[in-house]
């Protein structure tokens, strides 16, 4: 997938957006989505290695629903599992999930660059 690709999950949530406010909406919502990302995903993963369940659960929920709304299924998907794992007491696999979001974020983050600036 080149840079300039969206991902094929990704494109119908984009669309969408694209329906309601055209391709100005799109890059400011990217704009805002990588801002909103690149701030809550350290966050995620400093409470993963602090073992802090309850704040990780609430800024995995986070992440889940902006990237869900975005059309970032793989974090969308990290995220949910995260989640999952730090309500569940599952220390372990909650840092496992949180470094699974960042990496999704890391493969995220070039296409969603691309939509902000050229949409």
């Amino acid at each position: 997938m080149s840079i300039s690709q969206t991902p094929a999950d990704a494109q119908p949530a984009i669309d969408e957006i694209r329906h309601v406010g055209g391709d100005e909406l799109v890059r400011e919502l990217a704009a805002t989505f990588l801002r909103f990302a690149a701030a809550h995903v350290p966050r995620l993963h400093e409470a993963a290695e602090a073992g802090d369940l309850e704040t990780g659960a609430i800024i995995a929920h986070t992440l889940k629903s902006s990237a869900r709304q975005f059309g970032a299924v793989a974090l969308g998907e990290a995220c949910a599992s995260a989640e999952l794992a730090a309500r569940g007491g599952d220390a372990a696999g909650f840092l496992g999930r949180a470094e699974d979001a960042a990496s999704a974020f890391e493969r995220t983050r070039p296409w969603m660059q691309q939509l902000a600036a050229t949409a």
